[in-house]
């Protein structure tokens, strides 16, 4: 598969660290219990995981050394070899060499090695041979050159060497990211004294003069990359774990629920994702909110579960994924869902004067309105509500770390909140643009698109200018007409004049508008400073940066922009909208390894499909209840449930009973490809063919796109 993104590589060589250090505790466990069968059974499973990730990213050193030991063990569990210290001893040496290829992955994007040593003897012992594993070890010294005498002291050398981490204390990388801001300041002075100079120059004529300042001009920009490289070092200095505010969510769940009286299940699945500190800080509060109105507007009470047929027992579950800078955090539950037909009935008497369009609002677009100070479905007031569970706080919280939420909801199925935000706070990503000659920078966690539209293709309805995209229509504004009445220069650019408009697709509140600029520039990552005093009463400005010719730049506030540009609609775009939208196709991706999860969602969501992820089968089955997938992705050795039982309780659900279930499997043998086909697979690929390419095909095929 080609062009492997640096996270993927990043997931593998990660995952099998944490399998390989799995894998040695049950070979030294299998030794001492008498290979316990369900030891030797996760061994194998992470064995395979391992195998099958190699092959799938094209590292054949760790595939073949993964083979090798999962063929012993194999051996093992069918009785005919013995698990002696001499096989403990080879499968350690290979775990190493594993290890070993892994580290050569991360520094140099290659497994490459010499194993054929390694496969010599894992094969003889696979066959029953004796081997001599002293004469292996030795060997193994010679080929790296460490056939040497080794005496406590280069032992401790050694060790001292591998230290691989320090601790820091956090204060401390505040001070140096501090220190780093007047450097910063320092080095936008030093260009402004270059502009100077060049002027001086210009008028001057002297010739040795532009020789040295354009070295000096050389080597500001070398300093400047500098900086920022080094800066954005130190910026990862002050991530810290997600876990440190998930892990306490459990026991807080659990106790309200008692209060409440009712009875609730928590599944928060661990992770390593670090992020901001700062964002940290505001991330328990927002999961404390959304949690508490899971369990007090969300779950039922154990007595109307069962009256509908529910298990009595409602499930409150977070997952956490990383999509490149930015993290995904899912806040769902399985209760009543929302009632949308009582929130526009709300609505309505709230806002009397935006009574039509609130009739044509869309599901998702009258979501927003849960998330206004004071709105309420309820009747009356929990106790538990009555301590700040309103989702106005939420909202706030949540444009605290520059991130987005939305809902996803089905009555009688549950609720899901998505929330997206930047791994980190300390630089602001976002787009350069120009309009009417001036500069702004729009933050690009609410750039949903940016497009090209020629004059002729807009869609003109009762004076409002409309552009079609996805198969909806988006009302167009042009930026410059905010500082019409309230111009305010900052940096001067020529105008531009092109045969096409550049809009921007701004996203906010599950709204869409167009946004007209003159020019998009360029994508930058700046560190935020606050807005002057004199800028401050412009609601729709939320600070500056400064870009390279140390000139001002605001940084313009999205949600206020939408609220601007906000107008009724008075043409009638649901029918049309509902006609002419795009169908998405939904698949649920079902492995127990991260990596794969990974490396499938990518390729999937390449293609244009909407993809989901489960952790295994159990998980699988359950977001398979929760809703409804054209098409079901699955592995088949995974834990606690099997991709073969999945496949078997799909067929007896009615929703599932004729959808395509594609199997990926490394194992091809007629007896394991018998039973999919018995309970009627659509697909089975194998992990040793696996190609992009052939993968898309089957699955457009299976949906009806092909």
């Amino acid at each position: 598969m080609s062009e492997i993104s640096s996270d993927i590589i990043e997931s593998f060589v990660s995952e099998v660290r944490e399998l390989l250090e799995t894998s040695r505790k049950d070979i030294i466990n299998l030794k001492v219990s008498h290979n316990d069968a369900q030891t030797l059974a996760n061994l194998l499973r992470n064995l395979h995981t391992i195998k099958g990730n190699a092959r799938m990213l094209g590292f054949s050193t760790i595939e073949k050394l993964a083979h090798a030991i999962e063929d012993i063990y194999k051996s093992v569990k069918d009785g005919q070899v013995k698990n002696t210290d001499r096989l403990v001893r080879l499968a350690f040496s290979v775990a190493d060499k594993i290890s070993e290829s892994a580290v050569l992955i991360s520094k140099k994007g290659s497994d490459e090695q010499n194993i054929d040593l390694y496969l010599q003897y894992c094969d003889k012992l696979a066959a029953g041979e004796l081997i001599d594993i002293e004469a292996f070890l030795d060997e193994i010294k010679r080929e790296k050159g460490e056939y040497v005498d080794e005496d406590d002291d280069d032992e401790f050398s050694e060790n001292v060497s591998e230290i691989q981490s320090i601790r820091i204390k956090l204060s401390r990388v505040n001070e140096i990211i501090t220190a780093f801001d007047s450097m910063i300041t320092r080095e936008f002075h030093l260009k402004h004294q270059l502009g100077e100079l060049q002027k001086f120059e210009e008028e001057s004529g002297n010739h040795e003069l532009s020789k040295l300042r354009k070295q000096f001009e050389a080597d500001i920009f070398a300093l400047e990359n500098s900086i920022f490289s080094v800066q954005e070092q130190v910026f990862d200095l002050r991530m810290l774990p997600i876990g440190i505010v998930l892990r306490p969510l459990e026991n807080t769940i659990a106790l309200e629920a008692m209060n409440l009286k009712k009875k609730v299940k928590c599944e928060i699945p661990s992770t390593d994702i670090a992020i901001d500190k700062v964002i940290l800080e505001e991330l328990g509060d927002i999961l404390m909110h959304l949690t508490r109105n899971a369990l007090d507007h969300g779950i039922e009470s154990p007595e109307e579960r069962l009256a509908q047929g529910k298990d009595e027992e409602g499930k409150i579950s977070i997952t956490c994924s990383r999509e490149a800078k930015h993290i995904e955090l899912r806040i769902s539950d399985d209760g009543r869902g929302l009632d949308y037909d009582k929130i526009r009935s709300k609505a309505s008497k709230l806002y009397p004067e935006r009574l039509e369009e609130i009739k044509k609002m869309t599901d998702r677009e009258l979501s927003q309105f849960l998330f206004q100070s004071g709105f309420s479905t309820m009747d009356s007031v929990t106790e538990l509500s009555g301590r700040g569970v309103g989702l106005d706080v939420v909202w706030s919280n949540v444009e605290k770390i520059k991130g987005r939420i939305k809902i996803e909801s089905e009555a009688g199925k549950g609720t899901t909140f998505i929330l997206h935000f930047p791994l980190s706070l300390s630089t602001l990503q976002g787009l350069f643009v120009f309009s009417n000659e001036d500069k702004y920078l729009i933050p690009s966690q609410h750039i949903a698109d940016i497009i090209y539209r020629k004059k002729s293709e807009y869609i003109s309805l009762q004076n409002q200018n409309y552009i079609k995209l996805e198969g909806q229509l988006i009302p167009c504004f042009s930026l410059s007409t905010l500082f019409e009445h309230q111009k305010v220069s900052y940096s001067g650019h020529s105008s531009y004049a092109h045969d096409s408009d550049s809009i921007l697709i701004a996203e906010y509140m599950e709204q869409r508008i167009g946004i007209i600029v003159d020019e998009v520039q360029q994508f930058v990552s700046l560190v935020v400073k606050p807005l002057p005093k004199a800028f401050r009463n412009f609601s729709i400005l939320q600070g500056i940066v400064f870009d390279e010719h140390y000139d001002i730049v605001p940084i313009l506030h999205v949600p206020d922009i939408l609220k601007k540009f906000k107008s009724l609609r008075g043409y009638d775009i649901k029918k049309f909208e509902a006609q002419t939208k795009k169908r998405t196709v939904r698949l649920l991706v079902v492995d127990d390894s991260e990596t794969t999860r990974q490396i499938e969602k990518n390729i999937l969501e390449g293609a244009g499909f909407a993809v989901d992820t489960a952790f295994d089968g159990l998980d699988g089955l359950d977001k398979a209840k929760s809703k409804l997938y054209d098409l079901i992705l699955t592995d088949k050795d995974m834990p606690r449930m099997t991709g073969l039982v999945l496949l078997d309780n799909l067929r007896r659900m009615e929703q599932y009973k004729d959808s395509p279930v594609v199997v990926v499997t490394a194992d091809q043998s007629p007896e394991v490809t018998g039973e999919f086909e018995r309970l009627r697979a659509s697909a089975i690929i194998s992990k040793g063919d696996f190609e992009r390419g052939k993968l898309i095909s089957v699955i457009k095929k299976l949906v009806g796109e092909a």
